[in-house]
């Protein structure tokens, strides 16, 4: 005996496929744009990627970038958040378990945010790059204090 899906199987399957993923893409360096700022995405070790629950990815050349933008989205609109860890450029780790490295001699092209692949790796990179260890909650609240007092991008 054959079984049949439901028709409910059938639209549930259709609205999880047509919400898409929450994974990162890889970035196209000299192609892709940045998302907030508008310059083009050129280093690999500082892209950033935010998947909207659309599916959409928007890509981004630098942390600050991210964080400007996830600070100005809509409640909920937002999937994922995505930074590469500056040590393994291509290599996405989510924005909240990542270590962060802020004003080190290691520096993103639009701010002075980078990130590693955890905390105990940004705690290691401080040995060699100086800077100060951050969390992606003070980079939040950072990009809002830089933004009230300089402006958007």
């Amino acid at each position: 005996m054959r079984h049949r899906p439901s028709f409910q199987a059938l639209l549930l399957t259709l609205a999880l496929a047509a919400c898409g993923g929450t994974d990162p893409r890889p970035v196209v360096l000299g192609e892709d744009e940045c998302g907030y700022c508008r310059m083009e995405v050129t280093d690999a070790r500082f892209a950033a990627e935010a998947v909207a629950r659309t599916g959409r990815v928007h890509v981004f050349d630098s942390i600050d970038c991210l964080a400007g933008y996830a600070r100005g989205a809509e409640p909920g609109a937002i999937a994922a958040l995505w930074v590469t860890d500056a040590e393994a450029p291509g290599t996405f780790v989510a924005a909240e378990a990542a270590g962060y490295l802020k004003d080190s001699a290691l520096r993103g092209p639009m701010g002075a945010t980078v990130a590693f692949a955890s905390p105990e790796a940004a705690r290691s990179a401080q040995a060699k790059y100086g800077g100060s260890l951050i969390g992606w909650d003070a980079i939040l609240a950072d990009t809002a204090a830089h933004t009230a007092s300089h402006g958007a991008h």
